[in-house]
């Protein structure tokens, strides 16, 4: 298990959860509070680094997304859309992006 450590406020505070558990707080880079056994805080802090992580993935995937349609379009590829294997995601990720990719062709 690693250890959680974000900035928030614009760097007023970070939470730094160690993976020993205990989990502090810094304010302007000083100690300032010891939260260890605060549920909510620790919880908080993994999800704000989880959705952090999600949305550099998806914008890394953006960028690959971009470039691979745009060599698409400049060889005039037809047909399967190669370039799907280079994205940078998760399988639950490219299944959600594959089946709302589906359901756009099928409309009418």
């Amino acid at each position: 298990m690693s250890g959680v450590n974000i900035s928030i406020c614009d760097g007023k505070y970070t939470v730094i959860q160690a993976p020993t558990g205990t989990t502090r707080v810094l304010r302007y880079g000083e100690e300032w509070r010891d939260v260890t056994g605060d549920n909510v805080i620790g919880g908080l802090a993994w999800e704000l680094q989880e959705a952090r992580d999600r949305i550099k993935r998806l914008e890394e995937a953006g960028d690959v997304i971009k470039a691979s349609l745009q060599r698409s379009l400049n060889s005039n590829e037809q047909g399967e859309c190669k370039w799907l294997a280079e994205l940078p995601m998760t399988d639950a990720e490219f299944a959600v992006f594959t089946t709302a990719f589906k359901a756009k062709e099928t409309k009418p």
